[in-house]
């Protein structure tokens, strides 16, 4: 252990922070197909309920709506950030046009040029068109500002069924033109999204300038005066402006969007966009910005290593969506986060990271599903556009982020409420196999239709941890039996551990069970190839990965492993035989595991391996509505949170220094003495100047502010080569 004196010798300097952290920010990071992120360059606010960005529609365009190598088809005012799946919104496309309109996507492509994206901005030049477009962002709303050619006549074209890739998304829908006031008032009901939930949408947008003709689309048929139209399913629908050259200025429009009604669409508009000052609608973003990347700071090093650091933590603050304004009058009082796609990618790491630095977001998230619950009889793991989705990815994943805040301590929640919910979840939502029989079995449905995410395997180990989380609040909320009851039934993820089966010499793994009891026959490496999953037992995942799921009973796992070292053997073998698929959210904390049997060198040996599958441009996968990027950014300051509980495992730091400005006013701060690359290992660790010898921190010692010092080396040694004390 290094001493005091070296501690208070070798603390880093002061180092000036960037007073324009969200000019640090890249939103073309990410950008890139599913391997890659599926993020989207366009500029929105945190959780802001509107995220206007480019689109287009090759054959390399992202989930997200994006291909940063194709020609652009125009701008799409929501978006769902770094999804997988089946597409969803990219609703409400703007094309700006000259010379002849074209109706079609694929007639009105442009290539682009002079792109840049920005936290608070976006723009771009349409080259076909030799138009220039700027975007800045509000909450519920949006300005842009179109600079056409000078000569010949300009198009606003409004289609208003279309959704990414430019397939037709749409129920019905309808569109209403009033010239005299630029103003267009739009309806869609949303089809076919990641969301089976048909769902109404309006916009309304007004431009500054006065149209000189303006007309409608309706099923293909073009009428040029027209100022109103409706569709029935699935035919499209589009309307225009068109704007002449006399006199031409650049032409602003300025859009909000609404889930309950125009007219809430308009008061919101109004309410966010009052002028046409591009200039201070980007300028007011910027400021938001600012104020939350201010949050957590790094220095120390080059600015490329924070440009991907602040970009991470932008992105991890833009879903899910704050839509509380955006409710009838009566619910204004209660908050409404939606868009979560979905809380089996986001409790691991994004709910942790919030209830540091966001704490009363957190809050607000665990008071939405309190009024959903009231509301719908219900809080699912999906809640997309206002409307619960019971997906099967795993189990009831609202209980685990409710469960995480409580042992967390996130203050301003009603835990007697939030009691209920899990509760309900807990005796209601499970399977009914599961309430009876203690698993979910091979064959059994979960309730979203198709496709079936859930699976016998992946599942029940699920349902256990859901069980966990619920026990927790139903004990803190006084319910002591019901606590009980569930605390035990969390033991349930034994019950699909098959002793029998084997693989690279080592036995006994998590595995699919018929409704009879016997195990289906299940190599545990079937299903993971190195950049695909696909095994009927498990929902993305192995028997290998999922043995390693039970995070809220590690020494259970640890046990049924065959004790401290046997577990440390055979997880060395599932990382380094390409067993493990860390970049995926059920083995998200697994190289984590090391340093609960006393090896934190190898946690951090693996912690760094997976840093690296992060790259300047990109993410090791879909960055999954913050799942990703709050991973990167865990561990990147050396923090990672310990599922379960409300503390954080250490690792070795990728700088020299990281701050974290918590909500409470204090700082803290962890110093990486020795920095420099290769240094992985932690050799020594003192929280306030008294020496800690444990690979955990407990988040309130963080709460309290002050300095954690590290002596980080290239060698590994043997600081906490013990198990960890347990907070």
């Amino acid at each position: 252990m290094f001493a005091l004196t070296m501690v208070l010798a070798a603390v880093c300097p002061a180092v000036a922070q960037d007073r324009a952290l969200n000019g640090l920010v890249d939103p073309m990071v990410g950008t890139g197909n599913d391997d890659q992120g599926d993020t989207i360059p366009g500029p929105t606010l945190p959780a802001g309920s509107i995220h206007p960005s480019p689109e287009t529609i090759s054959a390399n365009t992202s989930n997200a709506g994006y291909d940063r190598d194709a020609p652009l088809s125009g701008f799409a005012q929501l978006h769902t950030q770094g999804s997988g799946g089946t597409t969803s919104y990219g609703t409400f496309l703007v094309s700006p046009q000259t010379g002849v309109l074209a109706m079609r996507e694929a007639d009105h492509l442009s290539p682009k040029s002079n792109e840049r994206a920005g936290a608070a901005g976006y723009s771009v030049r349409l080259d076909r068109y030799a138009t220039d477009v700027e975007i800045a962002p509000a909450h519920h709303a949006a300005l842009y500002r179109f600079t056409f050619p000078k000569t010949g006549d300009a198009h606003l074209l409004f289609d208003v069924t279309r959704k990414i890739k430019g397939a037709l998304g749409s129920d019905g829908a309808e569109v209403t033109l009033i010239p005299r006031e630029g103003k267009i008032v739009g309806r869609v009901r949303s089809k076919g999204y990641w969301s089976p939930a048909k769902v109404d949408i309006w916009f309304v947008a007004k431009v500054d300038a006065a149209p000189t003709a303006w007309g409608i689309e309706s099923a293909g048929v073009r009428q040029d005066g027209a100022t109103t139209a409706q569709v029935t399913a699935d035919r499209p629908l589009r309307a225009w402006w068109t704007f002449g050259d006399q006199g031409r200025k650049p032409v602003a429009m300025k859009i909000a969007v609404s889930f309950t009604s125009a007219e809430r669409a308009e008061a919101l508009l109004n309410q966010d966009v009052p002028g046409w000052d591009i200039a201070a609608v980007r300028s007011a973003a910027a400021r938001v910005w600012d104020g939350v990347l201010s949050k957590v700071t790094i220095a120390g090093v080059p600015e490329a290593d924070k440009r991907r650091f602040y970009t991470a933590l932008y992105h991890s603050a833009i879903q899910p969506r704050d839509r509380t304004q955006d409710q009838p009058e009566a619910d204004r009082k209660t908050p409404l986060y939606d868009d979560h796609y979905t809380l089996w990618d986001t409790y691991h790491t994004l709910y942790p990271l919030m209830s540091l630095i966001r704490p009363a977001q957190y809050a607000g998230v665990i008071g939405s599903f309190i009024h959903s619950w009231e509301r719908f009889g219900a809080a699912d793991t999906a809640f997309i556009a206002g409307r619960n989705f019971h997906v099967g990815q795993a189990g009831d994943e609202v209980d685990n982020v409710i469960g995480e805040g409580f042992l967390r301590g996130v203050p301003g929640v009603d835990w007697r409420k939030a009691a209920d919910v899990v509760l309900f979840n807990a005796n209601e939502r499970r399977r009914p196999r599961y309430l009876v029989d203690g698993f979910f079995a091979v064959g059994d449905r979960s309730p979203e239709g198709e496709p079936q995410r859930a699976r016998s395997g992946s599942a029940t180990v699920g349902m256990a941890l859901n069980d966990y989380y619920a026990s927790v609040v139903a004990a803190g909320a006084g319910r002591t039996d019901e606590a009980a009851a569930l605390r035990k039934r969390s033991g349930n993820w034994r019950n699909v551990w098959d002793a029998s089966a084997t693989s690279d010499g080592y036995s006994g793994f998590v595995g699919p069970r018929f409704a009879d009891g016997t195990f289906q026959p299940n190599d545990p490496k079937r299903g993971w190839n190195g950049k695909k999953h696909d095994n009927f037992g498990f929902y993305e995942g192995t028997g290998w990965i999922y043995s390693y799921a039970p995070v809220h009973d590690i020494p259970g796992m640890v046990a049924i492993m065959g004790g401290r070292d046997a577990f440390v053997r055979r997880l060395q073998h599932a990382f380094d035989a390409g067993l493990i698929d860390y970049t995926n959210e059920p083995s998200f904390s697994t190289p984590w595991l090391f340093s609960e049997v006393g090896r934190p060198d190898l946690a951090s040996f693996y912690a760094n391996r997976v840093f690296t599958r992060f790259t300047a441009t990109a993410y090791p996968g879909d960055e999954d509505n913050g799942a990703m990027s709050s991973h990167y950014m865990f561990n990147r300051i050396g923090l990672f949170p310990k599922l379960g509980s409300a503390s954080f495992y250490l690792h070795a730091p990728h700088q020299p220094r990281s701050v974290i400005t918590l909500p409470n006013g204090r700082t803290f701060s962890i110093v990486a003495h020795g920095y420099r690359p290769g240094a992985i290992y932690i050799g020594g660790a003192m929280l306030n100047g008294k020496r800690l010898d444990s690979a955990l921190i407990a988040q309130d010692d963080i709460l309290k502010g002050g300095t954690l010092d590290l002596e980080v080396t290239r060698k590994p040694g043997n600081w906490s080569r013990s198990p960890p004390v347990q907070h």
